[in-house]
């Protein structure tokens, strides 16, 4: 099965075989992935870099817990956006705060959707309050606070199935 990814780039079995890899382990080296791929490290290699070149990687990243670093209260925020013409503006500066993990335009009463994870209430408080609710264009946001945790993944099913990483 061949997915289109844009005009350029195709995803064949193999191209989601290494994205399946490299999402549960970036510093898997290529001799290993090459191994479990049934490819060369020079195949995998230039494989990672047009994967890369047409944005299908977007970037490599290390995932930190959020508890270590004392980033404990995570909320998500809807927000409503006044009127669509403050929509760029406003998604603009959602991007440029760092306490802003995920940002999605959603359907229902609400224009956006928040994830957001902060030091503590005070911080979350300053946050919706001092900048989310400030920025022009917001009426309204409306936060759900996390209690816990069960399940939090950045991976993508790229369409393979059944190996271990």
């Amino acid at each position: 099965m061949v997915i289109k990814v844009n005009i350029s780039q195709t995803l064949d079995d193999k191209d989601r075989h290494i994205l399946d890899l490299v999402q549960r382990d970036a510093k898997l080296p290529q001799a290993e992935i090459a191994r479990r791929v049934g490819l060369s490290a020079a195949a995998v290699n230039e494989r990672l870099k047009k994967l890369e070149n047409a944005g299908v990687i977007r970037r490599y990243a290390a995932v930190v817990d959020p508890q270590a670093v004392g980033a404990s209260v995570a909320a998500f925020v809807e927000v409503f956006v006044e009127h669509p013409r403050f929509e760029a503006a406003l998604i603009e500066r959602l991007q440029s705060l760092d306490e802003v993990q995920e940002c999605h335009h959603i359907t229902g009463e609400f224009s956006l959707i928040l994830k957001v994870r902060t030091h503590d209430m005070e911080s979350l408080r300053e946050l919706l309050l001092r900048q989310l609710n400030a920025m022009e264009g917001v009426r309204q946001t409306r936060t759900v606070m996390v209690l816990s945790t069960v399940k939090e993944e950045g991976y993508v099913p790229a369409g393979t199935r059944g190996e271990a990483p």
